[in-house]
């Protein structure tokens, strides 16, 4: 039962005594128009202040309804069209708000993690699109894995993270739908990202932190994708590689910080191979991060030959930029400087290469053994799928014969006299690549790391990473580079 109050409004507003008896002794003392019981009750409509304070911190609206036309897409388009960005920097006019949904006026942080949460399964359709071979054979090698580490930021939607994330995952809805808006929202995405990274890496504490690596490499692969100039991802590349040595091998050890080591140190590779520098991948401490990963990968119940064999050759293709560098600039030497050095370099080069041969028959004697007892139509190969255990095994096998076919290379520069022996060699190892079923590669128009030995034969270094080479985050190219080692994203050829 609701105990009414009893007096006039006016008694009733000044929290004043009154006799209940219209009109009032107070009003009629004070010369006043007593209004009596009614209550005058205001309505007051707070939808339009509250969206507008909903939306204030965010730059997104809800998606429109789908067209007809669009009905029979995948669940992963449906679920991509949770975000589209709006035009930053003037507010939109209040007809051009949508009303709000229930959920908004309700409660609004309903609705910001009701979307969160179609981020987090568009970002996994990202993933199992660009990267499906390499995530699914590294997932459970880490204890982080990228897909968990966005799913466990639902709070947080505006720090430069997030926006990078936004970026990639809107660039793919944008190939997806086949419509230009996603591609302009998403390069808004990526610049408010790239002002957030700024400000971290304006003090070292934060520079250091996870936050800022993962940012600057979501950033990366963004680039790859849409190759505002041919070098644009380098930039990342290179600072990505200043924050890696920053935080040192230790902060790739365990947590996220290994699940961010793993993916982007590929790309580190063909970076150094473009740039003409040494990968600092080489550098014994970080080798031997290698070599931890490779024993914490061997204590899992579920781990298999192949990926300690894999882990190995990876160490061993890291020497290979500096192995570039340094017979280029053994052959600008004179001649009496390079008789003295071309030897050591040789046997060194040699060495590399010989290990690698024993890798790549190691390797496939691994993959025998992990299909031995199962045929073609079994849908696993122990906790792997059969389709991303041939796809993972097949470029893994690529990226060594490329390692194999560039240091031969080295071996002619450095020693002529072998070069039909090599190259016969070379015929071999060439058609294994060709061979492999990937679809071909544009010709690039110019390489970024123009042959620098004078004289001939010269080696001449191109990137297929450029806006002639990209292909689409719908397409599994990114796949293709990591699992290969960085090798799949240059082209390297012995001229003269």
């Amino acid at each position: 039962m609701v105990q009414v109050a009893r007096g006039c409004q006016r008694c009733f507003d000044a929290h004043a005594r009154c006799d209940g008896k219209p009109p009032c002794s107070r009003c009629r003392h004070l010369g006043l128009s007593c209004p009596g019981h009614n209550r005058i009750v205001k309505h007051h409509n707070e939808s339009r202040p509250l969206q507008l304070r909903c939306r204030s911190g965010h730059s997104y609206s809800l998606s429109p309804s789908p067209s007809p036309s669009s009905s029979s897409s995948s669940s992963s388009d449906s679920h991509s069209k949770a975000l589209i960005p709006q035009r930053s920097g003037r507010p939109s006019p209040q007809h051009e708000l949508e009303p709000l949904t229930i959920d908004e006026t309700l409660s609004p942080s309903l609705s910001t993690r009701v979307i969160s949460s179609q981020q987090t399964r568009v970002f996994t359709d990202f993933i199992l699109s660009s990267f499906p071979c390499y995530f699914k054979c590294t997932e459970k090698r880490v204890s982080v894995n990228w897909v968990a580490y966005v799913d466990t930021r639902r709070g947080s939607k505006n720090s430069c993270f997030d926006w990078a994330v936004r970026a990639c995952t809107t660039t793919y809805t944008g190939f997806l739908q086949n419509d230009r808006r996603y591609m302009d929202g998403a390069r808004e995405f990526y610049i408010r990202s790239l002002r957030g990274l700024a400000g971290l890496l304006s003090d070292i504490n934060t520079a250091k932190s996870d936050e800022a690596l993962a940012t600057a490499i979501c950033l990366s692969v963004f680039e790859k994708h849409n190759c505002t100039t041919p070098s644009s991802w380098l930039r990342h590349a290179k600072g990505i590689e200043t924050l890696m040595q920053l935080r040192g091998p230790g902060a790739h050890i365990h947590g996220f910080g290994r699940s961010m080591y793993i993916v982007y140190r590929n790309f580190l590779v063909t970076a150094a191979m473009i740039s003409g520098e040494a990968c600092f991948l080489e550098e014994p401490e970080w080798q031997a991060l290698n070599e931890q990963i490779v024993s914490d990968n061997a204590k899992q119940p579920d781990s298999l030959a192949y990926t300690e064999v894999a882990e190995r050759g990876f160490r061993e293709v890291t020497k290979i930029p500096g192995y570039v560098k340094r017979v280029r600039d053994l052959l600008v030497l004179p001649q009496k400087k390079q008789s003295k050095l071309r030897k050591p370099l040789l046997l060194s080069i040699l060495g590399t290469r010989a290990a690698l041969r024993g890798i790549h028959t190691e390797f496939g004697v691994s993959i025998s053994m992990v299909r031995a007892g199962h045929g073609h139509k079994e849908d696993f190969i122990g906790p792997l799928p059969q389709y991303f255990f041939d796809g993972f095994s097949r470029h893994s096998i690529r990226g060594i014969r490329s390692g194999m076919l560039i240091l031969n290379y080295l071996v002619i520069l450095l020693d002529p006299k072998q070069r039909t022996e090599i190259e016969a060699e070379n015929e071999i190892l060439s058609d294994g690549i060709r061979s492999d079923s990937l679809p071909a590669t544009p010709e690039p128009t110019a390489p970024l790391s123009p042959p620098s030995t004078p004289g001939k034969p010269k080696l001449l270094i191109q990137s297929l990473i450029g806006p002639d080479t990209k292909q689409p985050p719908t397409t599994d190219w990114m796949d293709r580079i990591v699992t290969t080692m960085g090798m799949d994203g240059v082209r390297v050829s012995l001229l003269g």
